[in-house]
């Protein structure tokens, strides 16, 4: 009984207790350098639009289609190249993090992506999991309509259905992953 009381005010404080001097509440203590080091990559990359680079960032979901082969790097970087600027995740500030799995992490934060010669902020989210022992992504989302950083200082704040992409491959691949038609 006390592990169970013990467990309960544990996933209430992890889930009351995050902010963005803690966002990552839920990932393994010895985890969250490491986490954070591969999150700034990942949006560096696409800052950079160095699509060589986000191909080490991305999980096997991104790399092996429904067949099991597997997009090369080439076919990535290619794929990659046709990116719209409001797919490119640009900086990310993390404020809150939700469990989406064994291994897996909803990150929720404040991202910045540009738009023309802006920059515009809203909220972000990015799944990030564990695939090598190390910290890889499946993709990144943002609520459609947009919804301002301000709301995830609100605890009540919930992921609407229209973030639930962040399970999918990445758009830019997804016909080299699954079968399209034109």
């Amino acid at each position: 009984m006390k592990s169970l009381l013990a467990l309960l005010l544990f996933a209430i404080a992890t889930g009351f207790s995050q902010n963005s001097k803690t966002p990552f509440a839920p990932v393994p203590i010895g985890q969250r350098a490491a986490l954070t080091n591969r999150l700034v990559a990942y949006t560096t990359a696409f800052r950079k639009k160095d699509w060589a680079s986000l191909y080490d960032l991305v999980s096997d979901q991104n790399k092996i289609s429904f067949n099991k082969l597997k997009v090369t790097r080439r076919v990535f970087i290619r794929d990659m190249q046709g990116t719209y600027d409001l797919q490119r995740l640009i900086k990310f500030a993390p404020v809150r993090t939700e469990v989406a799995g064994a291994g897996a992490f909803n990150i929720f934060g404040c991202g910045e992506l540009p738009y023309g010669e802006e920059k515009i902020e809203r909220i972000a989210a990015v799944r990030a999991v564990r695939e090598h022992g190390g910290w890889l992504f499946t993709n990144w989302d943002y609520p459609d309509p947009p919804e301002p950083c301000s709301r995830l200082s609100d605890p009540a704040w919930k992921p609407s259905r229209y973030m639930q992409r962040l399970d999918e491959s990445m758009l830019q691949l997804s016909c080299d992953l699954n079968t399209c038609t034109l």
